[in-house]
């Protein structure tokens, strides 16, 4: 069966909210490790890595949640899906994201756009693989770094 759109997006909606979770501090390993593969590879400016669904891979991930905590992250949602089908199991995902966070008593939006790999195994979707752009220069391009 191929994955539909509905199904995409309301895997997004359960990602955004373990995202909104890890910002709370509430980020609860057992849920975000299941929007997973067991394994899966990342690609950014910096290059491309692979790594294992682990709990290593869960405290890497929540440092980065700190870190937005700190420099203000208050939250995120998602503004824009486009999905495109691979095969019957796997499909391509752009995801448009808007990050909120409060600077000097302020309010500043900044919106990205991810891509994601993502599996259906079991009735269930998983992420194996992200693409992002240069997220330490859209930080310091919007003031927050």
């Amino acid at each position: 069966m191929t994955i539909s759109t509905s199904e995409v997006e309301q895997f997004f909606e359960r990602y955004a909210q373990a995202f909104r979770d890890g910002l709370d501090g509430t980020l609860d390993e057992e849920f975000f490790r299941s929007l997973f593969s067991t394994q899966y590879i990342a690609a950014g400016p910096k290059g491309v890595m692979a790594g294992d669904n682990d709990h290593a891979f869960v405290e890497r991930i929540s440092k980065g949640y700190e870190r937005y905590r700190q420099i203000g992250n208050k939250a995120v949602t998602v503004s824009e899906i486009e999905m495109h089908s691979i095969d019957e199991t796997h499909c391509l995902v752009h995801v448009g994201w808007s990050s909120e966070f409060e600077k000097d008593g302020r309010r500043i939006d900044v919106p990205f756009t991810n891509a994601y790999l993502l599996e259906q195994n079991d009735g269930l979707l998983k992420v194996f693989g992200w693409i992002t752009g240069d997220e330490v220069q859209l930080l310091k391009d919007n003031g927050l770094l």
